[in-house]
């Protein structure tokens, strides 16, 4: 009789664990297969997400063209593009697509890896570079002075008007990383308006400069400052931290000069251009930037200041070493790659917009950060007086002056970009 109960035990024991293990898998089935629909959902939300992306792209592109055939300059392409975002992104929140919507919010990491570098390149691959040269002293005066004294009017603005309780209070720290990050002027908008206008040729190369050196510089910066937020700041430390920054610059720009004038010895010895091969020179001219500006971010330095600097010697030495055909289907590949890029980040803003938080702070915050930017230009004004006067006595600078309606001209075209926001 004992026996015969210790057996009926076993097989209860035993088919409760059976049952057990079947509920355990049936539960891990049941929580694999909702982790699978919840996958199938975010990607179906990402395919929307670039879908509406790539219609308000093409938008932008046909509203853009018809506003410029109708002579039509008020309203830039770059503000249509942030208009089709937010329409875009406006018209998912309405048909209640949140998801969707949560899938349209800024991604730094895929701005600064893929949209800006080919910004970046295209505008430093395609400058005129006699004007460019020319107006070098005043073009670093405004891009590297400026953007120290921008930063710091920027900051010392925001602090005080904190501290009189006009807007959120912001620390001392906060105050100048978010005035190096709003001293970014804007190499997109501007240079596209300035083209389609035909800008005076040295005014278009200073901004030009200004706009394209100032992003990069203004990025080393913030994210030099923000490396104290891990270590105490104080006086003492800044003047380690501006080793860092004109280390951490001077380290990026050797690195995209040596890749550019890497690339030059190459087509040079290499004689692609005596064999007809067009395409092959085109595509092995894609290597060059994107392995500088990969390379500088695995040192831990500013990829875009390398790809800057790569694109600025490709323009002057490469280009040489190519054939006619070469030459000219790269230039036109970098500017397509560069227009998409540039158009696609004032859509992805304008896409970002509706999924921001709007609060009283944040609007008083901005009003005061908009005044800030606009006094934090003054520099415009003193550094083109400093110009003159060496341009007169040296004459190291072409056009000798910088007369009073370029100086306003300048001032304005310090618009805040995409890399500001």
């Amino acid at each position: 009789v004992l026996r015969c109960a210790c057996r009926t035990s076993r097989c209860r024991l035993e088919l409760r664990l059976m049952m057990s293990d079947a509920e355990l898998m049936q539960r891990a089935w049941e929580t694999h297969g909702s982790e699978m629909r919840a996958e199938e959902k975010l990607e179906t939300a990402t395919n929307w997400a670039i879908t509406a992306g790539i219609a308000a792209l093409c938008l932008t592109f046909t509203l853009g063209f018809l506003l410029q055939a109708n002579e039509v300059h008020w309203f830039p392409e770059t503000g249509v593009g942030v208009l089709c975002g937010a329409i875009c992104s406006g018209g998912a929140i309405l048909l209640g697509q949140r998801q969707v919507v949560e899938e349209m919010h800024f991604d730094y990491q895929f701005f600064v890896i893929w949209l800006l570098p080919p910004i970046i390149f295209e505008a430093a691959f395609n400058l005129n570079v006699d004007a460019f040269l020319e107006s070098i002293v005043p073009t670093l005066l405004f891009a590297f002075v400026g953007l120290l004294l921008s930063s710091a009017t920027v900051a010392l603005l925001m602090y005080t008007a904190g501290q009189l309780g006009l807007c959120y209070p912001l620390g001392i720290l906060s105050s100048l990383t978010f005035g190096a990050l709003i001293s970014a002027t804007d190499p997109v908008s501007v240079l596209a308006t300035f083209q389609s206008l035909g800008v005076h040729v040295p005014i278009f190369s200073m901004v030009f400069g200004e706009s394209v050196l100032n992003d990069a510089a203004a990025m080393v910066l913030t994210t030099t400052l923000l490396h104290f937020t891990a270590t105490p700041f104080t006086p003492a430390a800044l003047l380690p931290a501006a080793g860092a920054f004109f280390g951490s610059f001077s380290a990026s720009a050797a690195i995209g000069a040596g890749a550019g004038l890497a690339s030059a010895l190459l087509f040079k010895h290499l004689e692609v251009r005596h064999y007809g091969e067009v395409y092959v020179e085109v595509a092995l001219s894609f290597t060059f930037p994107w392995a500088a500006f990969f390379l500088a971010e695995a040192l831990q330095v500013s990829g875009v200041v390398a790809i800057l600097f790569c694109g600025i010697a490709m323009a002057i030495y490469t280009r040489n070493s190519l054939s006619d055909e070469a030459a000219e289907l790269m230039a036109g590949a970098y500017k397509v790659v560069g227009k998409v890029a540039e158009s696609f980040v004032f859509v992805y803003i304008g896409m970002a917009l509706p999924t921001l938080r709007y609060t009283p702070t944040v609007f008083r915050l901005s009003a005061v950060a908009v005044v800030a930017s606009l006094f934090g230009r003054w520099h415009v004004f003193a550094l083109s007086a400093l110009t003159n006067a060496a341009g007169n006595r040296t004459r190291l600078t072409t056009p000798p002056r910088i007369e009073p309606p370029h100086m306003l001209v300048m001032w304005l075209a310090g618009l805040r970009g995409g890399v500001a926001f």
